[in-house]
């Protein structure tokens, strides 16, 4: 997983092929490693969700639809999984999800309240259960001082009083993907919110849903940067439905 933390880049050879090769090399294992791990996410989601009788629906920006792809690899997710929207624009934003005019005005569209307002919005636009939403800035081009290249804010919404309804489920751990990557995916994602993490938001009671945000700083590329917010989408739903 190292290439794929520090990034899709990281090749700097003197010689000019020897240098490209590397280069193709790092993106290639990075790309095999992200669709591996959130592979290995979304089968465990697949698992975890039918059990709690829930559906999830995603809400993207700056993944411009990698979330959903990522969830659709895995066969049988049209059992738990409703649908996304991809909403890049603030106008969309507010006319799609409903996003307040005046938190996008104040805060932005990279920023927790907005995040948590489109997960809500996206759940109650699909009539799902979970909504996941990512915006961010995956640059080359958009960072800032305040907001600098790689800042992405990942929302998660959940039913109001989430917390009590899960006391009332055992959860029963069903097979993994047959590929070994359990432990591998396990302690990449620890690792990754560790070193990325920034911040995590208490929770905000929106409507019959409770939101909470993260917001992450990642390094790397304008895809590495795509990636790596799936990949803590994807874990951020994972933890919640686990915790």
């Amino acid at each position: 997983m190292s290439n794929f933390i520090a990034g899709i880049n990281t090749a700097n050879g003197t010689d000019k092929n020897s240098g490209s090769g590397l280069a193709e090399n790092s993106a290639k294992n990075s790309l095999f490693d992200f669709y591996r791990m959130s592979a290995c996410l979304a089968h465990e989601l697949g698992n975890l969700l039918p059990q709690y009788k829930m559906r999830l629906a995603v809400a993207e920006s700056c993944t411009s639809g990698l979330l959903g792809t990522a969830i659709t690899q895995i066969s049988g997710a049209s059992a738990w999984f409703e649908g996304g929207v991809l909403t890049y624009s603030n106008a969309m934003k507010h006319n799609i999800l409903g996003v307040d005019e005046k938190i996008l005005a104040s805060f932005g569209a990279v920023s927790m309240p907005t995040v948590c307002q489109m997960a809500g919005g996206v759940c109650s636009l699909t009539k799902s259960h979970l909504g996941l939403s990512v915006s961010g800035i995956a640059g080359p081009n958009g960072g800032s001082s305040e907001k600098p290249l790689g800042t992405v804010h990942i929302g998660l919404a959940v039913p109001k009083g989430f917390a009590e309804i899960k006391h009332k489920i055992k959860l029963q751990k069903k097979a993994g993907l047959a590929n070994g990557m359990e432990n591998t995916w396990q302690k990449s994602c620890q690792l990754m919110k560790h070193i990325y993490l920034q911040k995590e938001s208490s929770t905000v009671t929106l409507g019959a849903f409770d939101t909470r945000a993260r917001h992450f700083v990642f390094e790397g590329g304008r895809e590495s940067i795509r990636q790596s917010s799936v990949l803590m989408a994807l874990y951020f739903a994972y933890e919640t439905l686990m915790q």
